[in-house]
This record gives C-alpha cells, structure tokens and sequence, in this order.
C-alpha cells in the first residue's frame, strides 16, 4: 500500500484504497494518470485493454488445466475462500490438489492459515460424530489484487467484453464493487491495528473463523491482550448492533477479549462515538492515513 500511495498521493484516502483494491499489482500504473475516476481507469485500462492483458493470465497451453485453472480462480475469487470450498463434481479433491500446486507454484496464490484450535479429545470419551467428521481448513489468497479483480469480474465476463458489451459489463461491476473492496479493506484494517498498539506490539493479526464464526480481525500482542474486530466497507455509518454481534461471536468462541475494534468507511453512529473508550476502538478512513 505504501509503495502504491506514492503513485497516487493527488488522491484522498478512500481513492486510494479503492485504486489499491483493483489495481494492486498492475503492472502499468502509469496509464491510470490518463483518466479521472475509477470507473473510467476500469472501463479504458481494462475492458478497454483486455486483448491485451489476456495472454497474462493464460497460465498454460493447455486448454483442459486452463480451464479448471480459471473455475478454481473464480470461485476462490468470490467465495469463502475455504481451501475444500472448491470441490465440486467438475473438480475432485486430487484435482483441486494439483490445481492449487500449480497455483502456488506460479506465485498466483498464498494460504491464510487457521488458527482455529484442534478439538481436543479426552482420554475415555470419544469426540461427537460431527466433530469427528469435521476438519480444519485454511483459506486461500491472491498474491495481488489485480489478479483478484480479473478472476472476479473480467475473466467471467470475457465473452460480453469480446463482444465489447463494456456497458453491461461495468454495470455488474459497479454493483459488486464495494463487495470485493471490504475484503482489501479488512486487511488493511489488520494493518492498521498493529500501529495501535506500539507499546505492546501486535505478535499475531489477521481473520479468524471455525465452525461457529468469522471474525474480520483476531490480533494478540506480545503480553497476550486480545483484540477482535469488524470492518464495514458500506456507505452507511456503524451502528451499535454491529458490535453487539461481534461481542456475541466473541461469547460463542469463549474469547476473553480485551478490545473491540470497529472499521468503518462512513462513520460510526452518535450512540458508539459516545461509547468509544478504552476497551472500544473506533476508525474511520482518516485513520488510515497512517498506513501511508
């Protein structure tokens, strides 16, 4: 994010945070000074380009791996990210297990690791048959968010922007933009926190998730304070029940949390701004200023 902000210091924050969630890893950042907006920067510098970027994201000749290639892609594009969430009858656990190989060979992808304890099994008693069936998954990530974007909204699209449907195809993307942009902006929320805490630095940070909940943000630092917290990429400010659901979460995964930490694009309603202490931490986009 710092390197890319260099770039691009004429824009505000929520500019930039917008511009690093599609355009993180583009290799041709210079083009995007030509044109105002995002939108345009899309529509012109993408859609506008695909000829020319196609070739960049055909991983092999091979037309069959290719094609498992680019349904692997997408779905870890826009699903949860669950390491098993790609099986299905058109691609086997072997299957996926070369695919992600060859995947994480190319450098396309990295693996968040779980940290979601392993059930513990007590001399005598044997586990509950769901637990016994159940395992642990990580989650996979994209090494950049360009990548990201293209097996989200270009590669599924490919036959419309061949036809040079630009139109309807910047409409699908308007709609699910801010969708894609709260998965860069949680990340950079884990970012962020660890500038909170100098005193006691952050030793541990990212999402959590286990088969009860999902967390946005899990963060321990060296003397063990735990931090749990929501993100909240939307154009409406947080309200207090998004914290209570966190609290809730928290309660389920029997987590002794020392701070709730909330994210937010637009804000916070007067209620949680009156309750922001010492154990409720608030951060608008302002915040994130300090990232750069």
């Amino acid at each position: 994010m710092k390197g890319f902000n260099a770039d691009f210091s004429y824009l505000d924050i929520k500019e930039r945070i917008e511009y690093f969630a599609v355009f993180g890893g583009f290799w041709d950042l210079e083009s995007l000074h030509v044109y105002e907006s995002l939108e345009e920067n899309i529509i012109y510098n993408i859609l506008g380009r695909y000829d020319e970027f196609k070739s960049r994201f055909s991983y092999t000749e091979d037309s069959n791996l290719q094609n498992d290639l680019n349904t692997l892609l997408f779905r870890i594009a826009v699903g949860d990210r669950k390491s098993h969430s790609i099986y299905k009858n058109d691609i086997t656990q072997p299957r996926g297990k070369e695919l992600y190989k060859f995947l994480f060979d190319k450098k396309i992808i990295n693996k968040e690791y779980s940290r979601e304890r392993t059930p513990v099994k007590l001399p005598g008693l044997k586990l509950k048959k769901e637990l016994r069936r159940y395992k642990i998954e990580d989650k996979i990530l994209f090494r950049d968010n360009f990548t990201r974007f293209w097996f989200t909204f270009i590669n599924p699209n490919q036959k419309k922007i061949e036809k040079g449907d630009f139109a309807e195809v910047s409409d699908i993307i308007k709609k699910e933009l801010d969708k894609f942009i709260s998965f860069t902006f949680e990340s950079l929320s884990n970012e962020l926190i660890k500038t909170s805490f100098k005193n006691d630095p952050i030793v541990e940070a990212g999402s959590y998730w286990d088969k009860e909940i999902e967390l946005d943000l899990l963060a321990k630092t060296r003397t063990d304070t735990l931090i749990a917290g929501e993100c909240k990429w939307k154009n409406q400010r947080i309200s207090k029940n998004i914290l209570n659901k966190l609290q809730k979460k928290c309660e389920i995964a029997n987590f002794d949390v020392d701070y709730f930490a909330l994210f937010s694009k637009s804000g916070f309603s007067n209620e949680l701004q009156k309750m922001k202490n010492n154990q409720l931490l608030l951060y608008d986009l302002e915040d994130f200023n300090t990232l750069l």
